[in-house]
């Protein structure tokens, strides 16, 4: 105990006596395809494609975008071929959808990718549906009128099992600057929203989380109160997807949201994205949704 109070004193008499200006430049990565994909079960196969930037670059839609990408998924001998959509729902508008191919509960599904000469592919399963025992709002003291969104359940004996929390308030057409937006539009999960059952297996308990943040939103609610920020409103009808996910999924999800957590803060451990993503260069997440949903209705 000693030995670390003497190091962090040394420690923190160093950074206090600098005081000369040091000037990063912060190398670019590698070129990179970032694959986000799914497919849940009653839904056709959706993904977006990208390109890595570097942090210092500006967003460039016009140059990370991947437009001319050939994509298809397979299972149990068919094919069906993505083909180039406008999803005003999703995070990035430009999205490659299915048409033929609908996710089954225990089914396994491939991936391929032909982006930018290169050949990506990656497998998943749609694991059996878990669905929650009840979900209601509960107000987060001191408030009374500002809350969490909690669910009870019963989790199925035999370790493996993954899940992936989403939920979204009802859809809101507004306007901004004179121009009409959605607000609300797709559903979102928290930092921390993933979990596996290493130590709730077979076990029965209560959750919550709290209203997740849409970071493509982040221009039209910069005036929320602050105060409000990350709670539901006791008037707030609040829709819920949960989802059950297989590991490799999971453990993208957890790594992203460690990456996420620890930005700007040079004293974090660094993290490696786990990727299901197969193919020099690729990046990302294919992953199957067991998806059930459910509604949080406000008091009467």
């Amino acid at each position: 105990m000693k030995y670390i109070y003497i190091t962090t004193i040394a420690f923190l008499t160093l950074f206090s006596s600098c005081s000369e200006e040091i000037n990063l430049t912060v190398a670019k990565g590698d070129p990179k395809i970032v694959i986000e994909g799914n497919i849940e079960n009653g839904k056709y196969a959706e993904i977006m494609v990208t390109r890595n930037s570097a942090l210092s670059d500006a967003v460039n839609f016009s140059s990370i975008l991947v437009t001319d990408a050939k994509a298809w998924v397979s299972w149990g001998g068919m094919v069906d071929t993505l083909r180039q959509t406008i999803d005003t729902f999703a995070a990035i508008p430009f999205a490659y959808k299915g048409n033929i191919i609908t996710g089954t509960a225990g089914e396994t599904y491939t991936l391929t990718v032909v982006a930018d000469g290169k050949t990506f592919t990656a497998t998943t399963t749609i694991p059996g549906l878990v669905k929650l025992d009840s979900v209601w709002w509960k107000a987060q003291p001191p408030h009374t009128d500002l809350g969490f969104a909690y669910a009870h359940l019963s989790e199925p004996a035999g370790f493996g099992n993954a899940y992936k929390w989403f939920a979204k308030r009802p859809t809101k057409h507004t306007t901004f600057n004179g121009q009409p937006i959605i607000l609300n539009r797709r559903f979102t999960s928290p930092n921390g929203g993933t979990f596996d059952d290493k130590f709730i297996d077979g076990k029965s308990f209560d959750f919550a989380y709290d209203r997740s943040y849409d970071a493509t939103e982040a221009t039209y609610v910069k005036d929320e109160p602050k105060e409000e920020r990350g709670y539901y409103k006791i008037t707030d009808t609040i829709y819920i997807k949960f989802c059950a996910i297989d590991f490799a999924a999971a453990e993208f999800y957890n790594t992203y949201d460690q990456a996420i957590s620890n930005n700007g803060n040079p004293f974090a451990s660094p993290v490696t994205i786990l990727s299901n993503i197969k193919g020099e260069g690729g990046l990302g997440v294919w992953a199957g949704f067991g998806a059930v949903y459910d509604t949080i209705l406000p008091p009467p």
